[in-house]
Order: structure tokens, then C-alpha cells, then sequence
């Protein structure tokens, strides 16, 4: 069973699943404060993780599609369920696709209760999951998943919840977005030698050296709390979100920890995950204190 487990969480990735359960978390909060229907804003959050799952699976198998074609050298740590022979393809198609299929019979219970605005998220959705794999070719890796767990995520869960969109909540949605971007960054920057290898285009890459990607990087956190005042001084945001600025701390530990990597890469998975679990802690903070001011706010 632990065998089990561990391959399961190798070929989805799940690691990466904090993620999506805040990006579902933060909007699911809010509109349940305001009576929005809790069993619909559940059923949201189990296709958004069927989709994420499947979603990186299917990366994962393109790339490994191309590394047999082209011969090119994997990323550290992925694929090796498919180099090592614990899994087949075919099985690993037909996981893959049992979750695709639950994600999109949720979908479409959405689309039967909702209509044009459950198809338009979906659509969106769906297009940006299918570009996905090939995105970081061209420069857009990060903006796709920014756009998915941050604007999409927060007005699909909150508008099933709710039938209605929020000006606050879509506002918040833009620094988050930010955060999530930051995770991927921080993924692409640990990666930055084999990306360029690979000839891959990330926004890492096309900063030219890892120097200038640090540096980007300290700018996106920036615009990050630029935007939550921005929020603030604008009276979208109340007050009470002012209590993100907390998250500065595990932020400056983030920054501080990828500056030690501008002349070198994790050695293995393990020291990777290491690091890219700080960018994740960061997200999980801020996370919990829009949460704790979502709260506040409605008291």
C-alpha cells in the first residue's frame, strides 16, 4: 500500500497540490461567509484537484513523450516511475484519463446548473491545460498557471457557491496570482541550467543569467504587497487584509534561500523539494492570513 501511495504521488505530483487547495480555499471562505451553497463549493474543490492531478500528468507525459523522440536529458527526479518501469503507459493513460473524466463530469453538473459563465471558466480552463506542457517553449508557463489558480479558480469556486462575481475577491485573486507565479518561478530558477539546455523559454531564461532572474524575482514578490496596497488604498480590499504583509517574513526567507542558488543547482530531488517547499510554505502563509482577515472582515 505505501508502495502504492508513493507511485501515486510520484505520477501526479501531488506535492504540488497546496497550490490549488489554497487558491480553492480563499473563495470557498468567503463565499461561504456569505451563505454561499457549501456542498457545490466541495464538489468545486474535488474537480479542481482531479483536474490539477491530471493536469500534471499529462505535462509530465509530453515531456517524456519528446524525451524519447529527441533523446533529451529529464529533469531531475521526473519520470522516473516511466524510466524505472513502475508503471506502464498504458496504465499511466488510463489513471490519468479516469481523472480527467471526474473533473470534467463535475464540469459538466456545473454547466447543466449554470450555463454561459460555468463555460466560459471551464473553456478558458481547459485551453490553458492543453497549452500547458508546450507553454514554457514559450515564455508563458507561468502566466498560464497564474491565471488558472488565481482568477479562474477564485470567481469559478465562488460563482458556483454564489451565482454571482466579487470585485474584492478577484482583487485579492491578483496577488495571489502573484504568489502562485512565484512557486513556479521558483521551480523554473532551481531549474534554470537544464531549462536552457533544453531550450526552454521560461521567464527565468528570458532574463538571460540567474543574477537577473533574482533579481525578477524580488520584483514579482514587490508587486505582490504593491497590489494588496494598491487594494487597500483603492477601499477594494478592507482593512482587515492589511494582515497579509505578515507574509513578508517567509517571503524574505524565500528570497534569501534562492540567492544561495544564483551560481549552483539542488543536487538531487530531495534538496529540491526542499527548497521549492519554502516557496510553497509562502503561498500556505499568505494563504492563511487572507483566510484570518476574510474572517475578521465579517464580524
Amino acid at each position: 500500500m505505501k508502495k502504492i501511495c508513493e507511485l501515486f504521488i510520484r505520477c501526479t505530483r501531488a506535492y504540488s497540490l497546496p497550490m490549488s487547495i489554497m487558491a480553492w480555499f480563499i473563495p470557498f471562505v468567503y463565499a461561504a461567509l456569505h451563505k454561499g451553497n457549501i456542498f457545490l463549493g466541495v464538489l468545486a474543490f474535488a474537480g479542481i484537484i482531479s483536474l490539477h492531478l491530471a493536469a500534471n500528468m499529462f505535462d509530465d507525459f509530453i515531456d517524456y513523450q519528446r524525451h524519447k523522440k529527441v533523446q533529451n536529458q529529464l529533469q531531475k527526479g521526473k519520470c522516473l516511475y516511466f524510466t524505472e518501469k513502475q508503471i506502464s503507459e498504458k496504465n499511466f493513460v488510463i489513471f490519468m484519463s479516469v481523472l480527467f473524466l471526474f473533473a470534467l463530469l463535475i464540469g459538466c453538473y456545473f454547466i447543466y446548473l449554470f450555463k454561459v459563465p460555468i463555460i466560459l471558466i471551464m473553456l478558458i480552463t481547459a485551453i490553458l491545460c492543453l497549452l500547458y506542457p508546450y507553454s514554457s517553449y514559450y515564455g508563458s508557463g507561468e502566466i498560464i498557471i497564474g491565471t488558472i489558480f488565481s482568477p479562474l479558480v477564485f470567481t469559478g469556486v465562488y460563482y458556483v457557491m454564489l451565482q454571482m462575481f466579487s470585485k474584492e475577491l478577484l482583487t485579492l485573486s491578483i496577488p495571489f496570482g502573484i504568489m502562485v507565479v512565484s512557486l513556479l518561478y521558483t521551480h523554473s530558477f532551481l531549474d534554470f541550467n537544464y531549462d536552457k539546455y533544453d531550450s526552454k523559454k521560461t521567464i527565468c531564461i528570458l532574463c538571460g543569467n540567474k543574477e537577473q532572474a533574482y533579481k525578477f524575482m524580488i520584483f514579482m514578490l514587490f508587486m505582490a504587497y504593491f497590489a494588496t496596497f494598491a487594494g487597500l488604498e483603492l477601499r477594494i480590499l478592507s482593512p482587515a487584509y492589511s494582515l497579509t504583509f505578515l507574509s513578508l517574513f517567509p517571503a524574505l526567507s524565500l528570497c534569501k534561500t534562492l540567492q544561495s542558488y544564483i551560481d549552483k543547482e539542488p543536487q538531487d530531488e530531495k534538496e529540491f523539494l526542499c527548497v521549492f517547499n519554502k516557496a510553497q510554505k509562502l503561498t500556505v502563509v499568505y494563504t492563511t492570513l487572507a483566510v484570518i482577515a476574510t474572517l475578521i472582515n465579517h464580524l
